[in-house]
């Protein structure tokens, strides 16, 4: 082979080593990172107690409890609508007697840890803690004798019991419950 192919060999081969050379870096990956985020929760339980009375007078008041419990994780504003409704039972169901006004019931509240609000739901006053439960929202319920009829007779009343939460935080109950600010 000539000289002058074997210098060119050698410069190319040369060259060749010094531009694999130059691409040789110091490089490092570091392990991925996963980050989680786990949503808290709002849930809640209506507690309900009470005496089912079967030969209720007008006069008599019985025991009728509701509270509600934070079984979420969350701190949550709550709200409860309670609708009376008079009516009959037939072959063991509920039919209502659109005919008979609930005005004859009072429903005994506790005023100083609810409020009621013109949107017919009560408000408690304060953020139920996860875990936590309210004070009883009601106590009891009394058949006003002065106004309780013989149209009453033989009618049974049921008492619906309806409950809302909201996450206590970044004013969600704006949005949730349409309000521009909570009603105490």
């Amino acid at each position: 082979m000539n000289k002058k192919v074997k210098i060119g060999l050698a410069i190319l081969t040369l060259a060749a080593l010094l531009a694999v050379g130059t691409w040789a870096w110091f490089t490092a990956t570091a392990e991925p990172v996963i980050n989680q985020f786990t949503a808290g929760t709002v849930k809640i339980a209506i507690n309900d107690v009470y005496d089912e009375e079967l030969n209720w007078n007008p006069g008599d008041t019985t025991k009728k409890e509701v509270s509600i419990k934070n079984e979420g994780t969350k701190c949550a504003y709550v709200r409860v609508k309670l609708i009376p409704t008079w009516g009959d039972k037939v072959n063991g169901d509920f039919v209502a007697d659109a005919g008979l006004p609930t005005t004859n019931v009072a429903l005994n509240w506790n005023t100083t840890d609810w409020m009621l609000h013109t949107d017919g739901y009560y408000y408690y006053k304060s953020t139920l803690p996860a875990g936590e439960e309210t004070p009883l929202l009601l106590e009891s319920v009394t058949l006003v004798g002065s106004s309780t009829g013989n149209e009453y007779q033989g009618k049974v009343l049921r008492i619906e019991v309806k409950a809302d939460a909201v996450q206590c935080t970044n004013d969600a109950y704006k949005s949730v419950w349409g309000m521009d600010n909570l009603p105490w």
